[in-house]
């Protein structure tokens, strides 16, 4: 009985990839795209009308050109975390 719990603990165990399996394949890209999209969307939210009221006197791509240099980068820190938290979410 008591090997019986054991082996069906060990099925469910191997059943389950580990993260070192899971590293060797790539983040699913759909799930990358809506990840990126999560993050993306609400920093746009937050800095196009906090940035506006000074840049707004400004050409259509030096604006858009200040945006990304605000944006891209604390993108890129908060994806980061994210990309760590759903790591095994984004390879299933």
């Amino acid at each position: 009985m008591i090997n019986d719990k054991n082996s069906q603990l060990d099925s469910l165990m191997l059943n389950e990839p580990t993260r070192q399996e899971l590293m060797k394949v790539a983040p699913k890209k759909w799930k990358m795209m809506l990840l990126v999209w999560v993050t993306i969307y609400p920093l746009l939210n937050i800095f196009f009308p906090l940035l506006t009221p000074y840049i707004g006197d400004f050409s259509l791509p030096i604006r858009l050109f200040i945006m990304t240099v605000v944006i891209v980068p604390i993108m890129s820190f908060i994806l980061g975390g994210l990309q760590k938290k759903f790591f095994a979410w984004l390879r299933k």
